[in-house]
């Protein structure tokens, strides 16, 4: 599970449009909020999906990326969609730089 952290807030809805813009039309970006935290679905055709947990910690947030599916499934689309997810919000949110 690749989970992601950025030293910023990041609102849920502008998390989830950067990653439609990152990711481009290929992939399907859908939010919501599931209690107390937002999750986000990563389509990528029918059997490639990611579930993304976003949640504030102070001015940091935190993305959980899960790969979906059963068993074999959710094995690969661990090691492919969600660590595409996951380098995408990474480039999306760059680290500052010192200076």
């Amino acid at each position: 599970m690749p989970t992601v952290t950025i030293p910023r807030v990041v609102a849920p809805q502008d998390a989830a449009e950067t990653l439609r813009r990152q990711l481009g039309d290929r992939y399907t970006v859908d939010s919501h909020a599931a209690g107390t935290h937002n999750v986000m679905r990563v389509k990528h055709g029918g059997l490639a999906f990611a579930n993304v947990r976003v949640t504030r910690d102070g001015e940091a947030t935190t993305f959980r990326v899960h790969g979906g599916g059963f068993i074999i499934g959710r094995i690969a689309n661990e090691l492919g969609i969600a660590r595409t997810v996951a380098t995408a919000i990474k480039d999306a949110y760059p680290p500052p730089s010192g200076g």
